[in-house]
């Protein structure tokens, strides 16, 4: 009896001794952090970002959306943005059997500019409504956005003219000063569109005294 019970003692730690040496893998789980460099600063602003990746097990792809209609990926490619505005990019990283996201917020100031007499150039403010993501605008067709460029000032309290390009094709479709011309509604059909929404101001004779200051935007009207 005693025999058989140290018998089946040594086998039950022959089967513990076997299980503890079983390695029990647990994969990682994937992690992406983005940050941009540099943050902000004035137009045309060009900015690299990086990318740090752990977890990753395998080959990893990148695709980048920088937030201005823009793509790529090359997460060591700088990208420059032409527009004044706040922008995100952001970073999906995959792998075989993973997938992580990051993004990194980007603003972006008009360019300074100077002018003979110590005139100041405008202080541009740029909504839309629906609200744009970056400079993207979404929704459903037929979608209407309104352009609002009524906030924007002028340091002097210079006459302030509107320009507004609806469909991207550099021909201006609506204009005028200080006013009722700071605002306008657009209908976009279904497609994607490229509107450029612009202001500058003026002198007492009606001339431009600061070049055009403008905002690109990316308008996808979905079905």
């Amino acid at each position: 009896m005693k025999a058989r019970q140290a018998c089946l003692f040594a086998c039950l730690q022959a089967l513990l001794f076997s299980a503890c040496q079983e390695d029990s893998v647990v994969a990682p789980a994937l992690s992406a952090t983005c940050e941009a460099r540099p943050s902000s600063g004035a137009a045309p602003l060009t900015v690299a970002f990086l990318l740090t990746v752990a977890g990753a097990e395998g080959p990893v792809t990148v695709a980048i959306s920088y937030g201005d209609g823009q793509s790529g990926t090359n997460p060591d490619a700088t990208h420059t943005y032409a527009g004044a505005g706040s922008y995100t990019a952001s970073m999906t990283v995959t792998t075989s059997t993973q997938s992580a996201r990051c993004s990194a917020a980007v603003a972006v100031s008009a360019s300074p500019t100077t002018f003979p007499g110590g005139n100041q150039p405008p202080n541009a403010v740029f909504k839309t409504t629906p609200t744009a993501v970056g400079s993207t605008i979404t929704g459903q067709a037929p979608l209407t956005v309104a352009f609002n460029m009524c906030a924007s000032s002028d340091p002097e309290g210079d006459e302030l003219y509107f320009l507004m390009d609806f469909d991207g094709d550099e021909k201006y479709d609506f204009g005028g000063i200080t006013g009722f011309h700071c605002r306008a509604d657009r209908v976009y059909a279904l497609g994607t569109w490229k509107p450029v929404i612009c202001l500058y101001d003026r002198g007492p004779n009606r001339q431009a005294l600061h070049e055009d200051v403008c905002q690109g935007y990316t308008v996808v009207a979905t079905p």
